[in-house]
C-alpha cells in the first residue's frame, strides 16, 4: 500500500535541497543539519523564494540581529552555525557492497565515503530498489543521531529527494545505533500479532515500577568517561546505554516492547493510525517535550520508506522505530505521557463507534491545516512547521478516522499557540516539566 498522497510542491524546491549538501549533516559536534527539513516545510505552506532564502539565511547565522518583516530581530547563538562539508581526518577504506554492513557506527568518520556510495548506488538502482536492499539493515540502527538520520533520509524519500536520500542512507550508517537487538543480547521480538495494542502496552510499560530506575541508572551511566567520550550529547548518551547487555534497560526493553502488527499479508492502515495517535497525542500531552516531538516526525520518515520495503521488512522497521520512541519515553522522564494515557483511551471509544472508513476533511479544514501551517512559518525554531506539517500530512491522508484528525488538531493548536514571549516567531516553548523524579535535573535537558 502507499503511505499519503504527495502535496504538489513548487518547482523549484529540489533546488533548494541540493543546496543542503553546501553544509555537513551535523556541526557543533552532534548536532543535526535541519536546514532542507525546513524548506520541505516551508514549501508545502506555499513560501516563495523569499521566505526560503530567509530560511537559508537564519539558519546559517547570516541573520543574526537583522530584522525582516516575518519576525522581530533575531538573535541566533554562534552555537547554531552550519558548517562546511568535511574531509575524512585520516585515510579510510572505500566503501563497497562488501564492506559497507562492517563500517556502521564508524564515528561519522565515513560520512562523505558512505553518501558516495550510496550516491552511486541510487544512480545504478534507482532509489526505491536502493532502499530495498539497504534500508532493512540501517533501519535497526534508526535510534542513532536522536532519529536524525532516520528523518533526514525518509523526509527525502517522501519528496523524491535523491540528494537528500544518500545523505540520509549515509547518516544513518555512520549513526547507526541499535537498541538492544544484536547478537550479544537476549532473544528479542520486534513485533507480533498476539502483542498487546500499542496503548496497551505503554500502559504497561509506563506502570512499571522499574522505570524511575531505569532512567536514573541512564542518565547515571551517560555521565561516565566511556560515554562522555562518545561526544554524542546527552540525549543520545542516556539512549545508548539502553544498548549495553550489563544494564538493566536492555533486559527491560526485550522484557516489555514488542509492537503489535498484522500478520504477513494484512493491511498495516489501522496499526499506523493508532501510532500516529499515540505519538500526536503524546506531544500535545508532554506540552511539545523536543525528544517526543523526534518521534513524531521519524514516524513520518519511516512511513514514507515503508512502501519501498516488503512486508517483513515493514514490520521490523516499525517495531524499531516503536522501540526507540519507548526508549526515549524512558530517558526523558516519561514527561507528561500518562496524562496522553487518558486521552488516547477516549480517542479509542470514539474511534471504535465510527464507520470503519477514512474521514474526508472538508474544504474548511483544509483551509484550516493551510493556514496552521503558514502560521508556523515565521518560526526561528525548524520544528514548529515540521511538527504541524506532519501533523497536516495525516490529516490529508484520509484514511484515518474523524477521532484521528481531532486528536492531529488539538496537538497542533498546541505547536502553534503564543509561547511565553507572544508569539510563534519565538522558539517553540519546549516543557523541560520532567516527571517528578527528574524535576531537579534539567541539566539533563541538551
Amino acid at each position: 500500500m502507499t503511505f499519503y498522497s504527495t502535496p504538489n510542491y513548487s518547482k523549484y524546491l529540489h533546488e533548494w535541497l541540493k543546496r543542503g549538501r553546501n553544509w555537513h549533516i551535523e556541526y557543533g559536534g552532534y548536532l543535526s543539519n535541519h536546514i532542507t527539513h525546513n524548506w520541505i516545510a516551508l514549501d508545502a505552506a506555499g513560501a516563495n523564494q523569499e521566505k526560503m532564502q530567509w530560511w537559508e539565511d537564519v539558519y546559517t547565522n547570516k541573520a543574526a540581529n537583522k530584522t525582516t518583516e516575518a519576525t522581530a530581530t533575531i538573535s541566533i547563538s554562534t552555537a547554531n552555525k552550519l558548517e562546511a562539508p568535511r574531509n575524512n581526518p585520516i585515510d579510510y577504506t572505500e566503501i563497497t557492497d562488501a564492506n559497507w554492513l562492517n563500517n556502521l557506527q564508524s564515528i561519522r568518520i565515513a560520512f562523505p565515503l558512505y553518501r558516495d556510495f550510496f550516491d552511486k548506488k541510487i544512480a545504478e538502482l534507482g532509489l526505491s530498489a536502493c532502499l530495498k536492499r539497504y534500508y532493512p539493515a540501517l533501519s535497526e540502527g534508526m535510534a542513532g543521531a536522536a532519529l536524525h538520520a532516520t528523518i533526514h533520509l525518509g523526509w527525502a524519500v517522501d519528496i523524491d529527494s535523491t540528494d537528500m536520500a544518500a545523505e540520509g542512507l549515509a547518516y544513518m550508517a555512520t549513526a547507526f545505533q541499535p537498541l538492544a537487538t544484536g547478537s550479544i543480547h537476549t532473544k528479542h521480538q520486534l513485533w507480533s500479532p498476539d502483542a498487546p495494542c500499542p496503548i496497551q502496552a505503554l500502559k504497561q510499560i509506563l506502570g512499571d515500577d522499574r522505570i524511575l530506575q531505569l532512567a536514573e541508572t541512564a542518565y547515571s551511566l551517560s555521565k561516565t568517561q566511556d560515554y562522555k567520550k562518545l561526544n554524542r550529547g546527552g540525549f543520545q548518551q542516556r539512549l545508548i546505554t539502553f544498548d549495553n547487555p550489563q544494564q538493566p534497560m536492555s533486559l527491560f526493553l526485550n522484557e516489555m516492547v514488542t509492537l503489535r502488527l498484522p500478520a504477513i499479508g494484512h493491511d498495516l492502515t489501522t496499526a499506523v493510525e493508532e501510532l500516529s495517535v499515540i505519538t500526536a497525542s503524546a506531544l500535545r500531552s508532554s506540552n511539545n517535550e523536543f525528544f517526543i516531538l523526534h518521534g513524531l516526525t521519524s514516524l513520518h520518515a519511516v512511513l514514507s520508506v515503508l512502501p519501498h520495503l516488503d512486508e517483513n521488512a515493514q514490520r521490523n522497521a516499525l517495531g524499531y522505530w516503536f522501540r526507540a520512541l519507548v526508549a526515549t519515553i524512558v530517558v526523558q522522564g516519561n514527561p507528561g505521557i500518562k496524562d496522553s494515557l487518558t486521552s488516547l483511551e477516549e480517542w479509542g471509544a470514539n474511534r471504535g463507534i465510527e464507520q470503519a472508513i477514512g474521514y474526508q476533511l472538508s474544504d474548511e479544514q483544509k483551509a484550516w491545516w493551510l493556514q496552521t501551517l503558514k502560521s508556523a512559518t515565521d518560526s526561528l525554531d525548524e520544528h514548529v512547521p515540521k511538527a504541524v506539517y506532519v501533523l497536516k500530512r495525516w490529516a490529508e491522508w484520509q484514511v484515518f478516522s474523524s477521532a484521528s484528525n481531532d486528536v492531529y488538531a488539538k496537538a497542533a493548536r498546541h505547536v502553534v499557540a503564543a509561547n511565553e514571549n507572544g508569539g510563534v516567531q519565538d522558539n517553540l516553548w519546549f516543557s523541560k516539566g520532567f516527571s517528578t523524579t527528574s524535576q531537579d535535573n534539567r541539566n539533563r535537558y541538551d
